[in-house]
């Protein structure tokens, strides 16, 4: 099954530059060193030492359920990330950017080329870490103005591979389409 379902919504004279897959590898990196963290942290409840009269069996129990019913969670939290993941998609024409997303049904969102104002591109600690040349770019526009440094905007293509080049890529296609206005 071809998960990649932008073909649906782009009008008739559109057509598509490119597809970018996000990183899979960063996705399921950050999330493990989320989960070992919260855990980790979940789990020094247990080294608290009990006082006189605490029954430490008892203690040390419910602190066991407790960390198991948070990793249950964090993993079920991480499986349904994964099945997002698969529906994830950056697509480029030549008059739109769009992301595809989902976890069971499948959403768009897209902003016209022309009203792109700024590009700005974020590579993260764990980004250098990896060493796939992963980053993000925030693209902002009047509708979706850039927060901040170092925060995406809430259009983002997220994870993406090649950050640089695919930034350069975006930046003369945003550049070429404001010359021919």
């Amino acid at each position: 099954m071809n998960r990649n379902q932008v073909n649906k919504i782009l009008m008739k004279d559109e057509k598509v530059l490119y597809t970018i897959k996000p990183c899979k590898t960063k996705l399921i990196v950050s999330n493990l060193l989320g989960m070992f963290f919260i855990i980790g942290l979940s789990f020094l409840l247990f080294l608290i030492p009990a006082e006189d009269g605490d029954d430490l069996e008892a203690k040390a129990m419910w602190t066991g359920i407790g960390i198991a019913a948070l990793a249950g969670i964090l993993i079920i939290v991480f499986i349904c990330q994964l099945l997002a993941y698969r529906n994830r998609f950056y697509t480029v024409t030549d008059k739109r950017f769009i992301i595809q997303t989902g976890l069971l049904g499948i959403d768009f969102a897209s902003v016209p080329v022309e009203a792109v104002q700024f590009l700005s591109v974020n590579v993260s600690v764990l980004d250098k870490i990896l060493k796939k040349g992963t980053g993000s770019i925030s693209f902002g526009s009047v509708s979706t103005p850039v927060i901040g440094q170092g925060q995406p905007s809430r259009f983002s293509y997220v994870d993406i591979p090649d950050v640089y080049e695919n930034y350069k890529l975006f930046k003369e296609l945003i550049d070429n389409n404001q010359k021919a206005k």
